[in-house]
């Protein structure tokens, strides 16, 4: 019994658990999250603790400044074969050259293939994966002749971060990666080497799981190929760099290259292959892009990591599992909404139980799991969401809005009139504003009533309104009886063609106004002002500008349009 009576009072909140995790799920489906999980993602992968410096592997970078030192703002094969002539000097387990050589780059060809066909754990570059920016391209055909060439492709998000990895790209025959190549020729020396029977990659104990098209917080990604997830060690400083320009002079340890991995690459300020990361944007706003042998040294990292320091791999959850975490959380979240405590008691706990899934799902990333948090906190805020979204909405519009006339109040008018005082600043576009008054007003208040002289205003706005074509223009209510109309990129001749109508379909209407003393129907006076802003003037001083003209328009004898241009004395 009393379990039944548990059930019928909270079944309420398993019903909408349920329903409110449908709803996440047809949200998550149509990838309305996928951005925010990933940026997500690299947030976790930010706030891990710093890892210290991968010695096995050591980079040599073309410098801008080595570029300028030689002259020459192409890599030249002689200085690729002066570098590698060094490095071969202090036996490393591999060297890896990111450096296309498909083609000569005289001088000193003729040296650099002599040293690739007496190089023999020399690993060149190739791209096998055609796509929009270019083909694909050939790898050195004398690298290529003795199988020591690895596919350089790099895959992208759709935010354009990398953050999975090929081991293989989608190729017939299979191709290893430049990075897999190097890390199996650094493991080949310790006698580790893959699997035969496995049916994943598998070296040593560790396997490396292949990435799903929904792997984590992807929907049908592209998972051609074999990919991974990329664990990167972080942005900058995780592998020892040494400039081009000193391997060249001798400028180096002696034993700075021995028994490591040793890769060649271009990090000047105009190298091509800049790549973002999950750490582009860790240091601040702007993102940070990483260097394609960074990004080649990362992905080996990870690998011979995972193999002799057992680092963690990052594996997405299986979907039956995620989706058992989401229902669990919006559940416990719909339990909270419908317990008996003061609105602030369940908003205090249901910001607990955000922050204590963010932790959770923080937690179990440091140690390899991948649980997208987006869709928990989501589903959890939702219910509490709802009610203060609608509620602030409406609050906002009413302030924004007068009562009466429906039209902008005189606050949302200023706010607007700030924005787009700004863009015709910088479009050097000109913006003109319209200023109405009712002619006689309060004498129609006293004549007819306050409640009559209200559907005047209200009459008086429509026609306003009607006779405001263009969505982007801004109608207001400015005070009492006056209106206000801003018309962005709008000159004086189009701004007082629009006054004019404006007085035309106010007089049409013909609302009778016996106690005006120009005309038995209710009119308006216009003042009208249009200016390209400069810093020579202030929006409120332009608005005081078409207030003259709206003064001359009223001494004119009312019921016109005047307009009144800008003097820098005034």
């Amino acid at each position: 019994m009393l379990g039944q009576k548990w059930l019928f009072q909270y079944r309420g909140a398993l019903l909408s658990g349920i329903t409110t995790a449908g709803c996440i799920f047809a949200i998550r489906s149509i990838g309305l999250l996928q951005i925010l999980e990933l940026s997500a993602f690299d947030r976790f992968i930010q706030l891990r603790p710093t890892e210290p410096r991968d010695d096995r592997i050591v980079l040599v970078g073309f410098t801008e400044s080595d570029l300028q030192k030689l002259n020459n703002s192409h890599i030249s094969d002689h200085a690729v074969a002066t570098v590698l002539d060094r490095i071969r000097e202090q036996k490393p387990r591999a060297i890896g050259l990111d450096l296309y050589r498909n083609l000569a780059t005289q001088p000193g060809h003729n040296r650099l293939k002599h040293l690739f066909q007496t190089t023999p754990n020399l690993i060149g570059i190739e791209k096998v994966i055609g796509n929009e920016q270019g083909d694909a391209v050939p790898g050195n055909p004398v690298l290529a002749l003795s199988e020591r060439i690895g596919a350089s492709d790099i895959i992208a998000d759709i935010d354009g971060r990398v953050r999975r990895a090929f081991l293989f790209p989608s190729t017939d025959p299979p191709i290893e990666s430049f990075s897999l190549r190097l890390a199996l020729e650094y493991l080949a020396i310790q006698g580790i080497s893959p699997n035969p029977n496995a049916s994943v990659l598998q070296l040593d104990e560790v396997k490396f799981l292949p990435f799903s098209p929904n792997a984590g917080g992807y929907l049908n990604a592209d998972a051609g190929g074999y990919q991974v997830l990329l664990n990167p060690r972080g942005n900058k400083g995780k592998f020892r760099m040494i400039s081009a320009w000193d391997v060249m002079q001798g400028n180096i340890p002696p034993t700075i290259f021995r028994d490591r991995i040793v890769l060649i690459g271009d990090v000047s300020a105009g190298a091509s292959d800049l790549f973002f990361t999950s750490y582009s944007s860790a240091s601040g706003s702007s993102p940070q892009p990483m260097s394609g042998v960074e990004l080649h040294a990362n992905i080996i990292s990870q690998i011979i990591s995972a193999v002799l320091d057992r680092r963690v791999l990052i594996q997405p959850l299986p979907e039956w599992a995620e989706w058992s975490f989401i229902l669990g959380l919006t559940t416990i979240s719909a339990w909270l909404s419908v317990r008996r405590d003061s609105f602030f008691s369940k908003m205090g706990w249901t910001v607990c139980l955000i922050i204590s899934s963010v932790a959770t799902c923080y937690g179990l990333m440091l140690v390899g799991w991948w649980v997208p948090i987006v869709p928990g906190a989501v589903a959890i805020g939702m219910a509490a969401m709802i009610g203060m979204t609608i509620e602030a909405q409406r609050l906002n519009i009413l302030s924004m809005q007068d009562s009466l006339t429906q039209l902008a109040n005189r606050r949302s008018f200023d706010e607007a009139l700030g924005r787009e005082w700004e863009r015709a600043w910088r479009s050097h576009s000109p913006l003109a504003v319209i200023l109405c008054d009712v002619d006689y007003f309060k004498r129609y208040n006293d004549t007819y009533g306050h409640a009559s002289g209200d559907d005047c205003l209200r009459k008086v706005s429509a026609a306003i309104c009607r006779s405001v074509k263009r969505s982007v223009d801004i109608t207001a209510r400015y005070g009492g009886e006056e209106f206000i109309v801003l018309l962005p990129n709008t000159n004086a001749k189009g701004a007082v063609i629009v006054a004019e109508r404006i007085r035309s379909e106010v007089e049409s209407m013909q609302l009778e106004h016996s106690g005006s003393q120009i005309s038995p129907f209710v009119t308006l006076s216009l003042g009208v002002s249009s200016i390209v802003p400069s810093s020579s003037i202030t929006p409120k001083v332009w608005i005081e500008v078409a207030d003259m003209g709206l003064y001359e328009a009223k001494q004119a004898g009312r019921n016109c349009v005047v307009l009144k241009e800008f003097i820098s004395d005034l």
